[in-house]
């Protein structure tokens, strides 16, 4: 018993982009020639096979198994404003041909279709098959470098009426290659000999020309049996040019000479068009017909009306011309167009940008940034989870409207899901970042700080030191504390070296606030220190007496500010430091500030423990608090100085692996200078302190103060679709291989990335997590 296992045909819609290359296309066709096999290798057989006849079993002790060779397609459909490319293959291929086709074309996406939605022509269509003119031996003319066959073909486009379509389909169906050298031989004889070599053997200019072949041959027979004729010498090559000019000379061309070593692929090539109007589908189809002159040499291809029906996964279309090939003369059919084509015709069906496969490291994860295609198949894509790395500062790139603020609630998502903190720092507008991710989360997952709401406020003070019996440890408490202090009162005015405090009132300001600190004072005490006798006094009488080693220094410089009477007996006030009562005034000018000065830090919530929770912590400051851009800048440097120093803290009281990772989001951190500088001055050791800041800007370059340390940082890029080119070139190197056109194409919701790996650095484009 015969049994024929017909291939299962996968049908793939290839889409290019702008660095397809046609120069290596004959290893495809190498790749199918290379698929034929024998009769006998294709049939096997199987033992006892059992089958019903006239209702009796019957068993036989084998059967025959016939497994087709198959064939391979290239089909190129054409409408107005539709170009598309397939390849048709054996299921069974699968694997190899896609490696051949990603090897050849390097970003080729690939994505399966079923065969009904295929494009389709109707029975009503017309077609032409194209032939060679002459003999199989003979070859067109191959160059590697060109895509001029394609790109002829396509011109058919610009007169394409709406609704009007054609394209060409090449079959290629794998042969022997033993049998071709002996007819390639037999070619080139006559070649040299000056018979005639046409494929039609039975028309009138074949006889022409074979007649003229048969006269010279004799003619020059009798020449040498007459020698000195010379009469008879003339007419031989008189003869001879006439058969020059009939059969295109007795030299062949460099491209048929490597026909006769190259691999040979049976071939059939199908043009079709379809129209309403008759005369408009002749015209497209000799259009596309004639294009094939771009690479006529010792042979050509004519067409020839096809009459027949066909299906698409037929090895063989019924009675149309089989060519026999070369591998080199299979790459003028089997190209896909480059960027020169790509530009020409936008509407394209193709890969707007270069497409990357992204390494093992961040194909797992628990933050993820989206989903990569490639090669038409999509894979998640996620930051490092690498120990080292996952807390290394992300910044997000966009456009207002672009999608940063969907990313930003995603990412707070899986943090959350990964028993993770999130603190969201927003001072934009009225906090829409804040409400936009809040409403993705139950309240009971929720801390909410806000800083506009007056029953709410907290008094300004670094409340998560607490405070210790150890006397040295109260002494680094005070001293944290008291760096905090100098960094948001340096804040209140410009940054302008002429605006900070001169030496001498920078060292007033640290002894005050250790004098305070130690004894588990505020801000506001350390102002009434500095301003008021009384007060200052009574502080540093309450020094603790073990602390009196590390604090008499700064007890000494605060009696310095004592205004003495005449005598020198009696303590009548205090010399004024207007630098100081410059930033007091500055820091009441608002109300919010005002109030929270008056406030202890005894009732604060502390961030130390919060961080230990798996929530998210909106600290809010709406617009509205304040009147202008440096109010806001000392009310979020206060913030930013407070959370540094409750990390800090934090490290101390738990063993590193206990921390609780904490990402820090903040948008558009430009608008804060003095934020943007401490955290600049914080980001080489942020991470060490279980902290990933997560932050977001318009352009790199609104970072005044981060920008270069960005790099020294180890910092990951994502580069949202719309961003200014701007942006790319500030990391053009880092970026390569893709381009500020890479950029400019990104779809809506897609981002280029530079991501840190464990091995190094990866670039590649995701589609931005859909919104929760």
């Amino acid at each position: 018993m015969l049994q024929v296992i017909k291939p299962n045909y996968l049908f793939a819609k290839l889409k290019p982009n702008n660095s397809i290359r046609n120069q290596n296309t004959h290893l495809i066709a190498k790749t199918i020639s290379n698929m034929h096999s024998s009769i006998f290798q294709s049939v096997k057989t199987t033992q006892h096979k059992h089958f019903k006849l006239f209702n009796k079993e019957f068993s036989i002790p084998f059967s025959f198994r016939y497994s087709p060779i198959g064939k391979i397609s290239f089909f190129v459909y054409l409408e107005k404003e539709r170009i598309e490319f397939y390849f048709i293959f054996p299921e069974n291929v699968k694997k190899i041909f896609e490696e051949k086709l990603s090897g050849v074309w390097n970003q080729v996406t690939i994505e399966y279709i079923e065969e009904k939605d295929l494009p389709k022509f109707s029975q009503s269509a017309l077609k032409y098959q194209m032939e060679y003119v002459k003999e199989d031996g003979l070859s067109t003319h191959t160059n590697r470098t060109n895509n001029d066959l394609l790109s002829a073909s396509l011109n058919v486009v610009d007169i394409l009426e709406s609704g009007d379509k054609a394209g060409v389909i090449y079959n290629f169906v794998p042969t022997s290659q033993k049998s071709f050298r002996h007819s390639y031989s037999r070619t080139i004889d006559k070649v040299k000999k000056g018979v005639p070599v046409d494929r039609n053997k039975t028309g009138l200019a074949y006889l022409f020309k074979m007649a003229v072949s048969i006269i010279d041959s004799l003619i020059k027979d009798l020449t040498e049996l007459l020698p000195g004729n010379n009469e008879k010498k003339n007419e031989d090559n008189v003869l001879d040019a006439l058969l020059d000019r009939l059969n295109g000379g007795k030299r062949i061309s460099e491209s048929t000479e490597r026909k006769g070593r190259g691999h040979i692929i049976d071939s059939q090539v199908l043009v079709i068009s379809e129209s309403k109007n008759k005369v408009r589908a002749s015209s497209y189809a000799t259009s596309i017909a004639d294009a094939y002159e771009v690479i006529a040499a010792d042979n050509k291809f004519v067409k020839k009306v096809y009459k027949r029906d066909f299906d698409i996964t037929n090895t063989r279309f019924p009675s149309a011309s089989i060519n026999k090939i070369c591998d080199e003369e299979a790459q003028n059919f089997i190209a896909l167009p480059g960027r020169e084509l790509i530009e020409k015709y936008a509407f394209m069906d193709k890969v707007e940008t270069q497409e990357t496969q992204i390494p093992k490291d961040l194909q797992q994860g628990s933050m993820s940034i989206g989903e990569v295609t490639y090669r038409g198949h999509t894979q998640p894509a996620y930051l490092s989870d690498d120990e080292q790395f996952k807390k290394l500062m992300l910044l997000l790139i966009g456009p207002t409207r672009a999608g940063k603020s969907t990313l930003i609630a995603n990412l707070s998502a899986d943090a959350i899901r990964n028993s993770e903190c999130v603190i969201i720092f927003d001072f934009i507008k009225k906090c829409e970042l804040s409400n936009e991710v809040a409403a993705c989360f139950s309240k009971d997952k929720i801390l909410e700080i806000s800083c506009s709401d007056f029953d709410a406020l907290q008094g300004i003070g670094y409340n998560e030191v607490g405070v210790s019996d150890d006397p040295f440890k109260q002494y680094e408490n005070a001293k944290r504390q008291t760096s905090n202090t100098l960094t948001l009162i340096n804040s209140v005015n410009d940054n302008s070296e002429s605006s900070r405090l001169t030496p001498k009132m920078e060292r007033y300001l640290e002894s005050a606030c250790l004098v305070v600190y130690i004894s588990n004072g505020s801000l506001k005490d350390v102002f009434a220190v500095l301003l008021n006798h009384e007060i200052r006094h009574s502080f540093i009488s309450n020094v603790p007496e073990k602390q009196t080693e590390f604090l008499s220094e700064y007890m000494d410089s605060l009696l310095e500010l004592d205004e003495k009477s005449r005598d020198g007996m009696q303590i009548i006030g205090t010399k004024v430091q207007a630098g100081i009562i410059d930033r007091l005034n500055a820091l009441k000018r608002n109300t919010y500030m005002e109030l929270m000065l008056k406030k202890n830090a005894n009732n604060n919530i502390n961030l130390v423990e919060e961080m230990q929770k798996n929530q998210l912590i909106f600290i809010k400051m709406p617009q509205a608090m304040f009147t202008t851009d440096a109010e806001k800048d000392i009310f979020t440097t206060y913030w930013m100085t407070k959370i540094w120093l409750a990390l800090q803290v934090r490290a101390d009281q738990y063993e590193e692996k206990d921390l609780v990772k904490v990402n820090l989001v903040i948008d558009e951190i430009y608008q804060v200078a003095h934020t943007e500088q401490f955290l600049k001055s914080k980001l080489s050791q942020i991470a060490k302190f279980g902290m990933k800041p997560i932050v977001s800007c318009h352009y790199i370059n609104q970072l005044k103060y981060m920008r270069d340390e960005l790099r020294s940082a180890n910092a990951s890029y994502m580069l949202i679709a719309g961003c200014d080119k701007k942006n790319f070139e500030e990391l053009k190197e880092e970026l390569y291989p893709y381009t500020a056109e890479d950029l400019k194409n990104l779809k809506r919701y897609h981002s280029l990335n530079y991501i840190k790996t464990k091995d190094g650095y990866a670039q590649f484009i995701t589609r931005l997590p859909k919104p929760l």
